[in-house]
This record gives C-alpha cells, structure tokens and sequence, in this order.
C-alpha cells in the first residue's frame, strides 16, 4: 500500500512538471512570436492634404479621370488632378451644401460607360432621387459641365454599391427601388440611356 502511494505521488509530481514545462514553452513561444512581430511592425506615415473648406458631398472617390495613369479624386462636383490634387474642374455646377443637413450628393464613381476610353462620374443623390451619368467630355471641355444622362429613376437608400454582381464583368448599381432590393444594369446597347432595374424582392424597403 505504501509502495502505491509513492509511485502515485511520483506520477502526480511528473505530471505537475510536465505541465509546467509546457506553460513555460507556450510562454517562450508567445513571448518569442511578440517579439518577432514588434521587429517586424513599420509605422506608416501619412500627410494630411485638404482639397477643400466648402461641403459638397458625402462621400469621395478616386479614379483615373484624364488618363494620365495618376489617380484623381471626386467629391461632388469636381474632380481633382492628381497626383498633387491642387487643379480642380467641374463636372456640373457646384454648390456648398448646408452642413447642418445631408447633402444632394451621396456617392460617385468613375468608370467609362460608353467605352469611348475616357472616364465618365456616376453620380447618386439623397435617397429616393436620380442616378445620373456625367459624360466626360475630354481633355477639351474640361471648363466646361459635362453632359449628363438619367440612368435610374429612384436610388432609394442610403448606401448603394457599384460592383458586379451577376459576373457580366461590368458593374451594377445594387440599391432598392420602389421598395424593392435588387440592382440595375447598364443598357449594353446605349449605356446612357436608362437602365434596367432587377427586383430580388417584393416591396419591404421604405419607399422614397
């Protein structure tokens, strides 16, 4: 009985040690991984450039507008010339927006529509207001507004995407309308002319 109890009491220290040892290697371990990653982490900087004092839009974005192959950027209704952004041109009259509000511009996007080479501006309001496509008259109408297209009677909330969803490689704009989720695509025949709207849905969203 005694010789029991002493092989037990030796097997319990064992493994007391043995969890031991493995607590100290996943420390090691983690301490070592840490390590590594702090040696490895870089601290990025970045420079603060303001393109503008005055409340345009609500969103931004870029895209190669003059085909220069330097990413321009788009807020309501300019375009800024990068790479310094410090020329801007208009795309439809500009007008400041009221900062206590939502402005009547939402989102933009850039793309060529009519596949002319040149990069066009999609262009989506408030909710429950036209989609419209500006025509991008080219290096020569640069001071002057761009021709604009209705494309989509409603974009009813308040954030749709561009993107393709259906694996056509082009884009759709998946928004709701009338109620209704689903997404429009660009007329292949005359993509400025209206596009067709595709119901995934019955009417469950707020109609605008």
């Amino acid at each position: 009985m005694v010789i029991v109890k002493t092989w037990l009491l030796v097997q319990t220290k064992r493994l007391r040690l043995r969890r031991y040892c493995l607590h100290v290697s996943v420390l090691l371990c983690t301490l070592a991984t840490a390590t590594t990653a702090a040696e490895d982490y870089v601290v990025h900087s970045f420079e603060r450039q303001q393109l503008t004092d005055v409340y345009y839009s609500e969103g931004v974005n870029v895209g190669d507008i003059n085909n220069d192959g330097k990413q321009d950027v788009v807020h309501g209704p300019y375009w800024f010339e990068g790479p310094k952004f410090e020329k801007k041109f208009e795309i439809y009259p500009a007008q400041a927006q009221p900062r206590q509000r939502y402005a009547d511009s939402f989102f933009s996007w850039v793309y060529d529509f009519d596949g002319d080479g040149r990069r066009d501006v999609l262009a989506v309001g408030f909710p429950g207001t036209p989609a419209y496509v500006y025509q991008s008259p080219g290096p020569s109408g640069w001071d002057q507004p761009w021709e604009k297209y209705p494309i989509i009677d409603s974009v009813a909330n308040e954030s749709p995407h561009f993107v393709d969803l259906v694996g056509d490689e082009q884009p759709e704009v998946v928004c709701t309308n009338d109620g209704r989720v689903g997404y429009a695509t660009i007329n292949q025949s005359d993509p400025l002319s209206t596009w067709t709207f595709h119901a995934v849905s019955e009417s469950i969203a707020p109609k605008r």
